[in-house]
């Protein structure tokens, strides 16, 4: 398996659904097939993954008190879920959409579907933490710019040719630093 492959953890109870996902995923994702909310909990000490495909209906905790833990767990509350359920009712959807899912698949699950809609949101989850990324970056230069545009200002406001001076050879330094900023920002 690659190193790049998106990581998905699938937690069902039913043996038969969760070896049925696992062969559907296993050729473009490195899967962890889990049993149980507890097992899933267990590998979560040691494997970060990239999303998690949720079942609804499961004995001593069920997918909404899961994910339900996965939020409240700092370590955790990242980690983007997806209900996969048996449930067809429009009120388990929305309250598992409610909850914060990614989305809301049934069982049982065209193959073809699931493997979109699990690539339709690795896609965006992707390009959320790009943009994440790109405002951080925006925001560490803006603190230089403003204080450039600062120095500048007060540059103005001065008929002395030295404060002048003083105040370019400043900006001329913090600008230097933005754009190395900038250039390493890529």
């Amino acid at each position: 398996m690659s190193n790049d492959q998106k990581k998905i953890v699938i937690v069902d109870d039913n043996n038969t659904n969760l070896m049925a996902c696992k062969k559907v995923l296993r050729p473009f994702y490195e899967v962890y097939p889990v049993p149980s909310a507890k097992k899933m909990f267990e590998l979560l000490e040691n494997v970060i993954p990239d999303l998690v495909l949720l079942d609804v209906d499961m004995p001593d905790m069920n997918g909404y008190e899961a994910a339900g833990m996965l939020k409240k767990n700092e370590a955790h509350k990242g980690i983007p879920f997806i209900f996969l359920s048996g449930r067809i009712d429009p009120t388990s959807e929305i309250f598992g959409l409610n909850m914060g899912a990614l989305d809301y698949i049934h069982k049982p699950f065209v193959s073809e579907l699931l493997l979109k809609r699990i690539k339709t949101n690795l896609f965006i989850i992707d390009h959320q933490k790009d943009l994440e990324e790109r405002s951080k970056t925006i925001q560490e230069i803006c603190a230089p710019l403003k204080d450039i545009v600062d120095i500048l200002s007060k540059a103005t406001e001065t008929d002395d040719p030295g404060a002048v001076k003083d105040a370019l050879k400043k900006a001329l330094g913090a600008s230097k630093g933005l754009l190395e900023l900038v250039n390493k920002s890529g």
